[in-house]
């Protein structure tokens, strides 16, 4: 299993009631994300918050596609080297 950073530029909504006081400006966000890294290819990265081992997703949680073109960095952890190993219990009755 995997874990995505991602830093990514997105576009900016903004009130236009407050354009009379200021001058418009053309820009973007930089947003920051991380998440489970569900898939990717040549045109996005999708992650998410959760995965479940049949990569199923409990409605309502949220996956999240970002274009690769906005990506300014992206770093990718794998959990399995990053995390001790598990000790199985003894079996009882043995």
């Amino acid at each position: 299993m995997r874990i995505a950073y991602i830093r990514w530029k997105d576009a900016v909504a903004e009130e236009a009631a407050d354009a009379a006081v200021r001058p418009t400006q053309a820009k973007l966000v930089e947003l920051q994300e991380v998440g489970f890294l569900l898939d990717e290819n040549d045109e996005a990265v999708e992650i998410g918050m959760e995965v479940t081992n049949d990569s199923e997703v409990t409605p309502g949680r949220w996956r999240l596609h970002i274009p690769r073109v906005s990506i300014q960095e992206m770093r990718i952890l794998d959990l399995d080297k990053l995390l001790p190993k598990r000790k199985r219990k003894a079996a009882a009755g043995g």
